[in-house]
């Protein structure tokens, strides 16, 4: 499986990744600063120098999303959230967090220290912009990075959730209410409306000739509408399975198939007649010691001429840690360890024994029949 981003170190024991998609915006900065920002700014600049000075922007200007994802990771960990990773992506960055804060007052401090991040570094880069006046090439990017903090800082005070704006929201209607559920969707309908307002505006501009500026803000509209969606429908699974176990939810009614059925007989009698997407295979059916899986994507890489040939042995994958989850695991890590590892099962052993196994369906089939009974 190819993975979307890269890993680039660690800091204070947080992975930083750089997703794919990042270096598109790179690409797109480039453009804009060492093709036309600059060269208008600085018209008697020669283009080597030109060239430098946009790389050095567009990494500081890099390093100002990082600097703000750090600030909320390290005061995440202050209160006890463990912060996997951080990735850097088209739309700016995101901390990975294990888990959601447990207090208003833990996501009040955790959603200021981004912003106050920002402003923290514009202030920075304006004195230095004031003490750079007389070198000019120096002093114009310098000021274009104090303007870009000032910007991210306001913009991510936005009222609405997932923006940091929206998680201060969020942590004060908490507070007052006390009721996560209630907090979350409040700030989350303001986050998917001021979205769907940046949408209109970005259509408009587009309308106007202003293409780039349209397309992009329309991008980030539907961008921050889907993450305030996904944010309140993530809330309520991880509600629904709260205080259960992966026992309770996973399925113990698996059926295997030993490793030396034939791949005909596989397809035949088990593909054809149960319609699940792949089956653990076994040593034998008295031990049900896993070998690993098959699913219909191996099947799909052996021509049919072969079918009565090959046997499961010959095709399965072994099962990774990734896809092992502890039965006495809180049901809540579930979906998101296959989200982290983009997967839609995961595999419960005894001892190298498989005792059952867990889908997204099973998942959504469990918090639909719990929801409906309580």
């Amino acid at each position: 499986m190819l993975k979307s981003s890269i890993k680039l170190f660690k800091i204070f024991g947080i992975e930083i990744r750089l997703d794919y998609s990042w270096f598109i915006i790179f690409a797109l900065l480039v453009y804009f600063f060492g093709f036309n920002y600059f060269p208008y700014i600085l018209p008697d600049l020669n283009k080597a120098y030109i060239a430098i000075i946009t790389v050095v922007m567009v990494l500081l200007f890099f390093f100002s999303i990082l600097f703000h994802e750090l600030s909320h990771s390290l005061v995440a960990k202050k209160m006890g959230i463990p912060v996997g990773k951080i990735s850097l992506f088209i739309f700016g960055g995101m901390s990975e967090m294990e888990k959601e804060p447990d207090k208003p007052i833990s996501e009040l401090l955790m959603s200021i220290a981004g912003p106050a991040a920002s402003f923290f570094l514009a202030i920075i880069f304006l004195i230095i912009w004031i003490f750079t006046k007389n070198i000019v090439s120096v002093n114009v990017f310098i000021g274009y990075l104090a303007y870009i903090n000032l910007a991210l800082g306001i913009f991510n005070l936005l009222p609405g959730f997932p923006l940091d704006g929206g998680r201060i929201l969020r942590s004060i209607i908490w507070k007052v209410t006390g009721n996560l559920k209630k907090a979350t969707f409040i700030a989350s309908t303001i986050g998917r409306v001021i979205g769907f307002l940046m949408v209109a505006v970005g259509i408009y501009f587009i309308f106007i000739n202003n293409l780039i500026n349209g397309i992009w803000l329309a991008f980030i509209g539907w961008f921050l509408q889907s993450a305030a969606y996904m944010a309140y429908r993530q809330l309520i699974f991880d509600s629904s399975l709260k205080g259960f176990k992966v026992k309770d939810v996973m399925n113990e009614n698996i059926i295997v198939v030993k490793k030396d059925i034939t791949i005909g007989d596989m397809v035949n009698n088990y593909f054809m007649k149960h319609r699940f997407g792949r089956f653990p295979v076994v040593e034998d059916m008295k031990s049900k010691k896993l070998i690993g899986l098959v699913s219909v994507h191996d099947v799909k890489t052996i021509p049919r001429e072969d079918w009565d040939l090959k046997t499961a042995e010959d095709i399965v994958k072994k099962v990774t840690d990734k896809e092992i989850i502890d039965a006495n695991a809180e049901a809540t890590e579930v979906l998101k360890k296959m989200s982290i590892n983009n997967l839609s099962h995961l595999v419960i052993l005894s001892e190298g024994k498989i005792i059952g196994m867990i889908t997204k369906s099973d998942v959504l089939y469990f918090i639909q029949i719990n929801s409906e009974l309580n």
